[in-house]
This record gives structure tokens, C-alpha cells and sequence, in this order.
């Protein structure tokens, strides 16, 4: 079943990361276009009334230019709010970094920490992850003896930052392999343990970069 939901949000990325491509190319053809027709427009405007036809027909085009692109940024806004998770509990934060960037930091800290990305579907405005239930060891987010997965999300603002959005699944494990749910106050904690790690390794990679420059 695993496998089966692995292989089926791939097909999903893929189809997602196709359309948002496409849609960027077809985009730009029509901006392309309607720049050509206006500036045939404006050539024409002072040429004798025999070409009056022509300026028309131009015209028309321009407007049926004009609501494509419209139509063709309308489906492209509405492929980004597909992408819908119910953010029901769990820490909400706000990083003053760009969504690529939090992006990519975002999978390093959850691959260095031993979780494995079950889901990921991905527009260029939002991302969501899934991970594995995973029994927690030494060196992680968590201390041993206790079992979690994450479902977050991270979703483009304004002016280069990004919103996380983190839940914690966290459960303590009793030496006799018992299983007791965790105070919310504990998952509070190892929720804002993971942001906490992405904005710090978001501000140390920051800073290197800025010494190299």
C-alpha cells in the first residue's frame, strides 16, 4: 500500500511539475503575441482606411489573446490551491527565507534525522510532507524510546518568506513495548524542535554565504 501511494504521488508530482511548466511556457507565448498584435496595431493606426480591416482583425485577436492568458492564469492559480492539507494542531511559523530555499532545508533535516519522506507533492507556491513512523535513536530530533511521524507543509508569502506549518504524531514507547500518546505540551516541543533546526541551519548557511561575498 505504501509503495502504491509512493508511486502514485509521483505520477501526481510529475503531472504537476508538467502543467506548471507548461503553463509557464504557453504564458509567455501569449504575452509574446499580444506585444506583437499591439505593436502591429499601433503601426497601422495612421495607414489609409483600406487597412481599417486589418487593424479589426488585429484587435480581435488581441482581445481573444488577452482572455486566454486570463483563462490560463486562472487554471494555473487554481492547480496551486489544490494542494490542500487541514492544518489541525501542530506550529505555525514564519521564516524570512525564500520557499526554494526552505524547501530544499526542509528535506535535509528530515533525511539527517533519520525520517524517511513517505509524500511529497509539490507546486511552485506550496510543498507537502509525509513522513514514516519511525522509533526514535540517538542522534535525532527526539530522545530514544519514542516513535513519530511529521506532516508538514511550507508555503510561499510575501517578500521571500515562507510559512511552515509542522504536526507531530509523537507517541513514548514503555519498555515492556507499550505505547502511551504524549502530553501536548511534549508535542508542542518536538514540533518547534524541527522548525527550530531548519531556521537555524537556514541562518548559518545565511551567514556563510554572506562571509564568501
Amino acid at each position: 500500500m505504501i509503495q502504491s501511494l509512493q508511486e502514485g504521488n509521483k505520477v501526481l508530482q510529475q503531472q504537476i511539475n508538467r502543467l506548471t511548466q507548461e503553463s509557464r511556457e504557453t504564458d509567455a507565448s501569449y504575452e509574446a503575441k499580444l506585444e506583437e498584435a499591439q505593436n502591429q496595431i499601433t503601426q497601422l493606426a495612421n495607414t489609409p482606411k483600406k487597412d481599417m480591416a486589418t487593424i479589426q482583425a488585429l484587435e480581435q485577436k488581441n482581445i481573444k489573446l488577452r482572455a486566454d492568458a486570463k483563462w490560463l492564469r486562472s487554471q494555473r492559480d487554481h492547480m496551486r490551491q489544490s494542494l490542500v492539507i487541514q492544518q489541525i494542531g501542530g506550529q505555525t511559523h514564519e521564516l524570512p527565507f525564500t520557499f526554494s530555499t526552505v524547501s530544499t532545508i526542509m528535506e535535509d533535516a528530515l533525511t539527517k534525522n533519520g525520517y524517511t519522506i513517505l509524500t511529497t507533492m509539490q507546486s511552485d507556491q506550496k510543498a507537502i510532507y509525509i513522513t514514516d513512523r519511525k522509533t526514535s535513536l540517538p542522534p535525532s530530533l527526539e530522545l530514544s524510546g519514542f516513535r513519530n511521524q511529521y506532516f508538514a507543509m511550507i508555503e510561499k508569502g510575501p517578500a521571500d518568506h515562507t510559512t511552515i506549518w509542522v504536526r507531530a504524531e509523537f507517541e513514548k514507547l514503555s519498555k515492556n513495548g507499550h505505547i502511551f500518546a504524549a502530553p501536548q505540551a511534549e508535542l508542542a516541543d518536538i514540533e518547534m524542535r524541527l522548525i527550530q533546526e531548519i531556521h537555524q541551519t537556514l541562518v548559518r548557511r545565511s551567514a556563510a554565504h554572506a562571509r564568501n561575498f
